[in-house]
């Protein structure tokens, strides 16, 4: 079980406290995908995705805010709902962190200059088994409120507390997705925030303030253990992958069958 408090950390943080704080969790090890890839051929083909997680710590309040968005409800996929600024990755894009800094950009206004960026985390993927790159940045001061929304992508842009996805309070809930699956909701402010966006939000909040959260965060109780979150993440991840890649089987299975 875990130990946090709903308490706010006491800890005075900076930018350079959060990125030593990162460092030891970056991945290293970008050829991950590329060996999965051999005993799972689809991941070769599976599309590739970045996003931007810009943080900004105020020197006033000692909280660490997360720079989130709306997808606008013009988007064809993930309608309305909260997510990091960025997309896919374009064939004239260099790397997975110039796909995060150009969506950035193009959704929020948000310029490579107005921040750092400390690293990739490891990948995640979606429903659609897109393969996500977390980007994380560090906001230079005074804090970037100056939004310009593409509103064919973007509807809000907006800061909320990093710590609060720590917090297993009236705030959160989790929904149980089949046998192997949970969905994490928060609803903080207007906001509801939950599916990819939430666990990574989970995952950064717990490698920052080297808290677990006050719930488990995947199926059958199981707590993050910062002593093993890389493997955990990068177990989550094969999981995520081998169900769905047993769902696209199936599909291709019932299909024949028709013929």
């Amino acid at each position: 079980m875990s130990s946090s408090s709903s308490s706010s950390s006491n800890e005075i943080f900076t930018n350079e406290r959060i990125r030593k704080r990162l460092i030891p969790y970056l991945d290293k090890t970008p050829d991950y995908v590329d060996e999965l890839s051999q005993t799972i051929p689809r991941l070769k083909r599976s599309r590739r995705a970045s996003i931007l997680v810009p943080l900004y710590c105020n020197q006033i309040t000692n909280k660490i805010e997360v720079l989130l968005m709306k997808r606008s409800e013009k988007m064809r996929s993930h309608t309305g709902m909260i997510a990091f600024p960025g997309g896919m990755v374009d064939l004239t894009d260099r790397d997975s962190i110039h796909t995060a800094q150009r969506e950035a950009e193009e959704e929020i206004g948000l310029e490579p200059h107005q921040y750092s960026i400390v690293g990739c985390l490891l990948p995640i993927t979606d429903s659609r088994l897109v393969i996500i790159t977390p980007v994380v940045a560090l906001l230079h001061s005074p804090k970037f409120v100056d939004f310009r929304l593409d509103v064919n992508e973007a509807s809000d842009a907006f800061y909320v507390d990093l710590e609060q996805f720590l917090f297993g309070n009236e705030n959160y809930k989790m929904l149980e997705v089949g046998d192997d699956f949970v969905t994490h909701h928060f609803n903080i402010n207007k906001y509801h925030i939950w599916g990819v966006t939430a666990y990574q939000l989970i995952l950064i909040a717990t490698l920052i303030y080297q808290r677990t959260p006050q719930f488990p965060v995947f199926r059958h109780e199981q707590y993050l253990n910062l002593q093993q979150i890389k493997q955990q993440q990068m177990d989550f991840f094969r999981l995520c992958v081998d169900y769905r890649n047993r769902d696209k089987i199936k599909e291709n299975n019932k299909e024949k069958s028709r013929l």
